[in-house]
Formats: structure tokens, C-alpha cells, sequence
């Protein structure tokens, strides 16, 4: 897998991050239907909730009427007719008028109660699951709402929660098998097949998540998180071209944020389309802010690493005219390398020695200026500053190997192969890569062979 390419999968995981959806606890307990039927369950089912005497039922009968008008007096009646003896329907109506008065901690207590009470009481446990999921404590809300379904219960909400409760401890599976169930009772709800989506993007679905997401976007053209979470679909598949139409229709929405941009430029340079890479990236550098500056530096460096250097000194140059002001002083010793290295590349190896000679000089602890300056003074045949330069950067620990294979790379070029072997095996001492070894090995034969 190359540089660019393992830049890009790493940027796909902090990508389907960003995308998570809204938590669809919180919009429940804002939809009007949801509220008046959880707090409007105030009946109660034979046979599979707890009796209610004829006594209660009076006493039942001329709170209904204070329910529905007056509910803070229904509670406080409520408490006080509640005994350990009476049914657990009262304490399962006091739940819910605590839940109505916004009282969820009451509420809670007065569920737990009603289940003690009747342990089969299964509508106690789907409003406590609910509850719990609401104050996003879903590692309880996934053991209660599984109980209210195994009791019974059938309710595409419950299902919908359970499934996202699973997601939030990362267990895909028995997530996706709740949204199926979800999306079954309730096809109308978005939230349960935004939530079934990543369950398929996370067990590596991608065929069945793009299929999924089609049907979104059909019905929502206009939502750019669904054209966003495709593209996911798309980049797990390796199909890195049809992510990239997905990114630009969000970016024509003028949806697209910085880290969309900055991905869309990775996947062109990935498929060797610099020019392309390099607009989506200026289009991300209208956006940085001063806590953006290292992926806009990030993306100038790719080009030049990438051998586009027209396009590296674009963004440089935009980078000076618009940026300038927000940049660190580290910051600008990379930035100068960045143009240093620009020129070398482009022969104009005048200013680049200029360059990093100013660098190093405010900065002696510069390895990466250090290591440029000895690889032209290596090219210009001054091996002896070249081995100044090398050896300075190798005491720098953060760039130790890099000035080790940048000088062993310098020895192998003057035919020193024996003094070049050692530094080569520091180097894969430090981190071995199979392109370092199978180099170190034509250098050892080479040298042998002298």
C-alpha cells in the first residue's frame, strides 16, 4: 500500500467518524407523538400487566380527569395513596407524570418499582429502556429495552434504541439485527436506516450500505451527510472515483467542509490526478483556520513528494498570500523547508541552499533543512560539508533514520558501499520497511563484492 494510499485510509476513519448521526434518543423525546404516547399509557393490558383492584380502579378513575389538566396535583395525590401494597400500576402512572414534569430521575426510581412489583410488567420496562437510552446511559438501556422485547413488547422505537444503544459499545451485529427489525415496524423513520447504514459500513457491508444509501438519497437529494456516508461505502469497496463524484456533489451543495476537501484531494492524488488534487485542496485552504494550517502544509508536501511541483508551489504560494498571518514559527521553518526542497526540485539550487541555510541557521536542530543541505551538497561532489550536514540530522533522534538512509544513499552514490552498509542496518534497526531491506542487501553484495 502506498504513502498516499494509507493517508487516505486513515483519513477514511476520522471521516466515518465525523458522520455519526445526531443521537435519535434526543430527537425522540422532542416529537410530540412520541411524548403523548409514553406519557399517555396510562392503561393497562390483562393478562400481561398487573391487576388493579376495584377500589384502585376508582381511585384511578377520579385522577383522570386531574391527569390530563393538572398533573403536578395528580402526583401529589398519586404519592400519597402509593403504598408497598398497592398496584404496580400506580407506581408505573407516577413514572410517567414524573417523566411528563420533566422529573427523570423520580421517574426512573418509580419504573423500578413497578417492575419489583410485577416482574412481568413489560411497558415499565420499555418506558425505563426508553428513559435510560433518553440519558444516554445505554449500557442499561440495552439490557432493559432486550427484556421489554423478550416480554413482548413490539415497538419499532424500542428496536430503533436498542440497535443504537449496540452501536455506541460497538456491537455491529446485534445493532444491524435491531435497525432490521426497527425499519421493519417503522420503514418511514430515516433514523433507523442512517443507524443501519453504519452498522454495514462498520461490518464492512459496502455493497449493501451504497444500496441502502441510495434509497436515502432518492428521497433526500439535499442531505449531504447520506452522500458523504456513501462515499465511506465507496473508499471500503476501493472504488476511490465514485467516492470522489460523491465528495464533489457535496462540495457543489457547498456542504463540503475542510477534512471532505483535503480527503477529495487525497483520493486524486491516489489516483494520480494532481491538477484535480490541487483545486480540491485550495478549496480547502479557504477554509482553514489556524488549527487547519498542518493539513493545508500536509497537502502542499504530498505534491512535492509526489513529484508535482508546479502544483506544490500553488499551494505554497497561496499558503503565503492567505495564511501567512496564522502560521507558528515552527510553522514557517516547515514551510520554508517545504520551498527549499521546491527549488531543488525544480534546479534553481541556489535559492533552495539559501533557503535552508537560513533555516538551519535559525534553527540548528532542523533535521529536515539539515538533511536537504546534505543531499545538494552530496549532488554538487562536497561530500566532506555533505557528511557534516548527515551526521548533524543523525543526532536528532526524530530523524536519525532518515539522515541515515540520506547518507548511506550518498556513499552508495560514490561507490562507498562498505561504509554504507552499517548505516543501512541502524536504520531497519529503528523501523525496518522491505524497500530499506532489499536496498541494504544490494548495498552488502555490492560491498562484497569489492
Amino acid at each position: 500500500m502506498s504513502l498516499r494510499t494509507l493517508t487516505i485510509f486513515s483519513l477514511i476513519v476520522c471521516f466515518a467518524t465525523s458522520l455519526v448521526a445526531k443521537d435519535p434518543a434526543d430527537k425522540l423525546w422532542k416529537d410530540p407523538s412520541f411524548i403523548k404516547s409514553f406519557t399517555g399509557s396510562y392503561g393497562f393490558l390483562a393478562g400481561a400487566e398487573p391487576e388493579v383492584s376495584a377500589e384502585e380502579v376508582d381511585a384511578l378513575r377520579n385522577l383522570i380527569d386531574i391527569i390530563n389538566v393538572r398533573p403536578k396535583v395528580a402526583i401529589e395525590q398519586l404519592e400519597e395513596q402509593i403504598t408497598e401494597d398497592t398496584s404496580a400500576a400506580f407506581n408505573f402512572i407516577l413514572a410517567n407524570l414524573y417523566f411528563q414534569e420533566g422529573n427523570l430521575r423520580e421517574a426512573e426510581i418509580q419504573y423500578k418499582i413497578a417492575i419489583e412489583k410485577y416482574p412481568d410488567f413489560r411497558r415499565a420496562y420499555k418506558n425505563l429502556g426508553l428513559l435510560q437510552a433518553q440519558d444516554d446511559n445505554f449500557k442499561d438501556a440495552v439490557i432493559t429495552i432486550s427484556t421489554a422485547l423478550e416480554k413482548g413488547v413490539v415497538d419499532g422505537r424500542a428496536y430503533g434504541l436498542l440497535g443504537y444503544g449496540y452501536l455506541t459499545q460497538e456491537l455491529y451485529y446485534p445493532a444491524e439485527a435491531a435497525y432490521r427489525q426497527a425499519i421493519l415496524i417503522q420503514p418511514k423513520v430515516k433514523d433507523w436506516k442512517i443507524g443501519l447504514a453504519r452498522c454495514l459500513l462498520q461490518t464492512q457491508q459496502y455493497t449493501d450500505a451504497i444500496a441502502l444509501l441510495d434509497t436515502l438519497i432518492k428521497n433526500e437529494p439535499d442531505n449531504a451527510d447520506f452522500w458523504l456516508l456513501q462515499s465511506n461505502a465507496y473508499l471500503g469497496k476501493n472504488e476511490s472515483l465514485a467516492a470522489a463524484q460523491n465528495l464533489e456533489i457535496v462540495r457543489r451543495m457547498d456542504k463540503a467542509e475542510l477534512e471532505t476537501l483535503t480527503l477529495l484531494g487525497d483520493i486524486y492524488m491516489n489516483n494520480e490526478l494532481p491538477d484535480l488534487a490541487l483545486d480540491a485542496y485550495l478549496a480547502a485552504s479557504y477554509k482553514a483556520t489556524q488549527k487547519d494550517i498542518k493539513a493545508i502544509l500536509r497537502a502542499a508536501s504530498l505534491l512535492n513528494r509526489s513529484g508535482n511541483n508546479d502544483q506544490a508551489a500553488t499551494m505554497v504560494a497561496r499558503i503565503r498570500d492567505g495564511l501567512s498571518q496564522v502560521i507558528s514559527d515552527e510553522q514557517e521553518m516547515e514551510l520554508l523547508t517545504l520551498e527549499a526542497k521546491i527549488a531543488r526540485a525544480t534546479g534553481d539550487d541556489g535559492k533552495a541552499v539559501t533557503i535552508l541555510s537560513e533555516i538551519v541557521k535559525r534553527d540548528s536542530l532542523n533535521g529536515e533543512a539539515l538533511i536537504e543541505l546534505g543531499k545538494y551538497y552530496a549532488e554538487q561532489g562536497d561530500m566532506a560539508r555533505a557528511v557534516t550536514r548527515f551526521q548533524e540530522a543523525e543526532k536528532i533522534e526524530a530523524f536519525e533514520r532518515k539522515a541515515l538512509i540520506a547518507h548511506a544513499q550518498a556513499l552508495v552514490r560514490e561507490g562507498d558501499y562498505a561504509k554504507a552498509v552499517p548505516m543501512l542496518r541502524r536504520a531497519l534497526q529503528i523501523k525496518s520497511e522491505p524497500y530499506i531491506q532489499e536496498y541494504a542487501r544490494r548495498v552488502e553484495r555490492a560491498a562484497n563484492a569489492q
